[in-house]
């Protein structure tokens, strides 16, 4: 319905043929940018309102009621999915089954509706983050910055459909040959190049010889031309893009589009790339911006008039003591030095009942970068707290520095990320294993430490930092759900926990590029002048990308920063 409504009023405007007196081109773009909005819900975009709610909550009155909405919100999810297995099953006794599971779904649906009710006429605002609204254009040029520039993809079976929003201008395009299923073979192919992998005839995927994977620079202009160039009227005096993509468009990081259009002769180079011409940030939803910036503002911070008042600040009053400049774990003791390089491999691979093998763990490669890297971020951070070695692991994180962790401006996990796989037991049946990050395994795996920080435990965390660094392989990747969005695991984690920006990585990444380019970032965004995350993580990619054996994308572009961009 969503997308029907999404396409007729496109078709509308594009067609200058308003469907009433009153409408006209501009207000049915402006609907449908709505409508795109509530297209675009996702598992990310989710979290950052819950955690915007938590921190919004001050002197905790709305706390009983929040915490009986999410049991309710958990309660209707689990029906619903025992009722969908019913729809499979046949029989008097599937049939009865199915009745009973309807009827605790109507009760539980009308003590959600009337709960929802009291919040919202007791906490208006905690309503308005908890069940998180479009905004219309007008409210998000009243957010942006006027050097910000906003662009909302929404990939569709028919088209693409694409908005271009900054502080003055709005404009906005159709791709019919860049639908969904098109995209998604566009970025495939993207893929390959990128990250230097093929799939394989077994699953997953496999590192082919130099030859077989080259940077397609004629996909990556296709995808600029088509989507972004068309809306770049609103983009004069930008320097930073906020992106809100869809789909496909979800593990390829935009900062590899190519903006020239390559020749045999004249492939890409630099100067040719996104990253040229803006720094770019990734938000989960349009909504996001507006909880970024009013909600989770940190205090004193100067915020936009389209902010309600009394509605930021309140963060890091929740997490007293002396603040940190940076926390940051990994290097772990793994594999040997004769093991050293990059490896991908899933964490179901490594899982034995519900809990990560520690066995299998050791025997990941050695990752000297990961401890050159920390290593050189502690020289520079006067007040940090950096474990490596036998000294990074999950005890660390979850109990022995928790409070230390939760005061950490910055925070940094430089080690491998196992993305989310299917793990068998002994009679055969699968469950999916989350994403992680592989810290130093211990003896033996218990709850408390099996040697792998799983996002649903990274969620668990108490975090007030405005900038986590997952500076590991395919951090981005999904969680493992049917439909998952690209950026619903480790990220939704640790937004979640308290992250108002995460760095995560779309694919396997070079050791010794990724070191320089962490340190570079962060040495930037210590920087007041770079202006901000975004800002400090293009100058790092321009810095790497100017050495001539990290030229290839492969190597600077793998990084997205999901969040707030700015300071």
């Amino acid at each position: 319905m969503r997308a029907f409504l999404i396409a007729f009023l496109c078709v509308a405007a594009f067609a200058a043929a308003p469907s009433a007196a009153q409408d006209t081109p501009q207000s049915l773009r402006d609907e449908a940018f709505e409508a795109a909005q509530w297209a675009m819900v996702s598992d990310a975009a989710d979290a950052l309102a819950q955690l915007s709610a938590r921190f919004a909550q001050g002197d905790g009155d709305v706390a009983p009621l929040a915490d009986k909405r999410e049991d309710l919100l958990a309660r209707r999810a689990s029906l619903e999915r025992r009722m969908e297995e019913t729809y499979a099953q046949s029989g008097a006794e599937a049939d009865q089954r199915r009745a009973a599971l309807r009827t605790e779904h109507e009760t539980v649906l009308k003590d959600l509706t009337s709960v929802e009710g009291e919040i919202e006429r007791r906490f208006p605002d905690y309503a308005e983050l908890t069940s998180p609204k479009a905004l219309p254009v007008k409210e998000v040029q009243a957010l942006l910055a006027p050097n910000e520039g906003m662009i909302l993809i929404l990939s569709n079976p028919e088209a693409a459909y694409v908005w271009g929003v900054s502080k003055t201008k709005v404009t906005w395009a159709r791709a019919e040959d860049l639908n969904e299923k098109a995209l998604a073979e566009t970025v495939a192919t993207l893929r390959v190049g990128l990250s230097r992998k093929v799939p394989s005839r077994a699953g997953g995927f496999v590192k082919p010889g130099a030859s077989a994977s080259k940077f397609d620079g004629a996909a990556a202009h296709l995808v600029y031309d088509r989507l972004i160039r068309p809306v770049e009227g609103a983009f004069e005096g930008v320097d930073t893009l906020i992106a809100v993509p869809t789909g496909p468009l979800n593990s390829l990081p935009l900062a590899a589009l190519v903006t020239r259009a390559p020749t045999a002769d004249a492939p890409a180079k630099a100067g040719d790339f996104l990253i040229d011409r803006y720094a770019v940030a990734v938000l989960p939803s349009v909504s996001s911006l507006k909880a970024l910036r009013c909600q989770l503002a940190r205090e004193g911070t100067p915020r936009s008039s389209a902010c309600p008042a009394g509605s930021a600040g309140r963060r890091q009053a929740a997490i007293g003591g002396e603040r940190l400049t940076l926390a940051g774990f990994g290097a772990p003791t793994i594999g040997s030095a004769a093991s050293a390089g990059g490896t991908e491999r899933s964490a179901g691979d490594m899982t034995v009942r519900g809990l990560a093998d520690p066995e299998a763990l050791r025997k990941l490669s050695y990752l000297p970068g990961s401890l050159a890297e920390l290593e050189a971020l502690k020289a520079r951070s006067p007040k940090s707290l950096i474990k490596v070695g036998d000294a990074a692991t999950e005890t660390a994180v979850r109990a022995t520095y928790r409070d230390q962790l939760a005061r950490a401006d910055n925070v940094i996990f430089s080690t491998h990320g196992l993305v989310a796989g299917t793990a068998f037991t002994a009679d055969g049946n699968g469950a999916v294993a989350e994403p992680g990050l592989v810290l130093t395994p211990p003896k033996s795996a218990s709850a408390a430490d099996d040697g792998f920080l799983s996002a649903s435990e990274a969620a668990q965390l108490r975090l007030s930092a405005d900038f986590v660094v997952l500076s590991a392989c395919n951090t981005a990747a999904p969680d493992g759900r049917p439909g998952a969005e690209g950026l619903s695991g480790l990220a939704r984690a640790f937004f979640y926990a308290g992250a108002r920006s995460v760095l995560v990585s779309h694919w396997e990444v070079s050791d010794a590029a990724t070191s320089a380019l962490m340190v570079s970032a962060f040495d930037a965004a210590r920087d007041r002048s770079v202006g901000g995350r975004a800002k400090a993580m293009r100058k790092a990619m321009l810095e790497v990308r100017a050495d001539p054996k990290h030229a290839d994308p492969y190597f600077w572009a793998p990084f997205a920063l999901v969040g707030e961009p700015a300071v």
